[in-house]
């Protein structure tokens, strides 16, 4: 009974004790918040989603492709187009020229948009059939991966455009501006394909005069851009196939797909690519978009994650965003736009 008493006094006491202490603070080190604006609701999976100004453009799969406004309160879907049978998977737009490109599982497509890039141009109305001798040149196959757009001059486009396919790689095209100066119109056509380099290509970046290319299992590239010449600069490898890559500055970011994102640091003066650090998120890492110091990681299933760059040599999971199955974002301004199975979903990101 005497050990019984004592044992209690002693449990009391130690009770007493703790309950004077002050509990250890929880550690929160996410440097941003993110909050769900609305979603667009494209009717099927959205595939591809990019934004200029208050317009946003997305891949629809089966609905086709989709210019969406959102300047008012609520945002709504003013354009929608199939441009074939087949799902439409990725969209891009060279803002100056309004030119507007797509592509399916079989081919890539091209328009103009009008001034207000709320739907095509009403040169199509006009001159249906004329446009249509103009505008045959179709880009790509049915391998296509990435692709980006650049204004050359006012009267020149170039396109590149990823492909899986060995013999084909990187494509690169040319759409020249003409005037038809019977019926008076301006026109868009494809004039010229450039050189293509081989091996199995899945992403693609451009910055200046250089061009990054993820090769999937056989890491990443970048390349300086000469017209159509390519001039091999450095080669890395991944830890996993290397699905997309990103400039980030100095820097260039890999999507490994299951091994996370490598960070490499870039000199492209002395042709070098040095790995600074993969850093592993929970998911399957498929595509990079960047706010600030922020890479926000398309993840697919596993929705996306945000990983904190602001030192890129031990970057760090700042958080995950519960999206559902996510297959791309798209960063503007203070927005991301994240296209999703339900659609195009709109997250306002601000610092903490």
């Amino acid at each position: 009974m005497k050990l019984m008493i004592q044992y209690l006094a002693l449990s009391l006491g130690i009770l007493s004790l703790s309950a004077c202490l002050k509990p250890e603070p929880i550690e929160d080190d996410t440097i941003v918040d993110v909050i769900l604006m609305d979603v667009l609701d494209t009717r099927a999976y959205a595939r591809d989603v990019v934004a200029n100004g208050s317009k946003v453009f997305v891949a629809a799969s089966q609905a086709g492709n989709q210019i969406w406004d959102t300047a008012g309160n609520m945002p709504e879907m003013v354009f929608e187009h199939s441009f074939s049978s087949n799902p439409a998977l990725r969209v891009t737009v060279e803002p100056e020229t309004k030119l507007l490109f797509a592509f399916d599982r079989i081919q890539g497509f091209h328009k103009t948009l009008n001034e207000d890039m709320t739907a095509f141009d009403s040169v199509y109305i006009n001159h249906e059939i004329w446009i249509s001798l103009y505008e045959n040149g179709l880009f790509g196959s049915g391998s296509n991966e990435d692709f980006a757009a650049r204004k050359l001059n006012d009267s020149l486009v170039a396109l590149y455009v990823i492909d899986r396919t060995s013999n084909d790689g990187l494509k690169q095209y040319y759409f020249n501006r003409g005037y038809e100066t019977n019926l008076g119109f301006y026109y868009w056509e494809l004039v010229n394909a450039g050189t293509s380099t081989g091996g199995i290509n899945l992403g693609l970046d451009l910055k200046d005069s250089l061009l990054a290319i993820s090769h999937d299992e056989l890491g990443i590239g970048v390349y300086s851009l000469d017209g159509v010449n390519l001039d091999t600069l450095a080669t890395a490898n991944t830890a996993g196939e290397a699905l997309e890559v990103s400039f980030f500055g100095n820097y260039l970011l890999s999507a490994n797909n299951w091994a996370g994102m490598s960070v490499f640091a870039l000199d492209a003066v002395v042709g070098s690519l040095t790995h600074l650090a993969d850093v592993q998120v929970g998911g399957w890492v498929k595509q990079i978009s960047l706010w600030n110091d922020i890479a926000v990681l398309a993840c697919g299933e596993n929705s996306i994650f945000l990983v904190d760059l602001s030192d890129p040599a031990k970057p760090r999971v700042d958080q995950w965003i519960d999206a559902g199955y996510t297959y791309r974002t798209f960063v503007q301004d203070n927005v991301i736009l994240a296209a999703t199975r339900e659609g195009v979903k709109r997250y306002r990101i601000e610092p903490r």
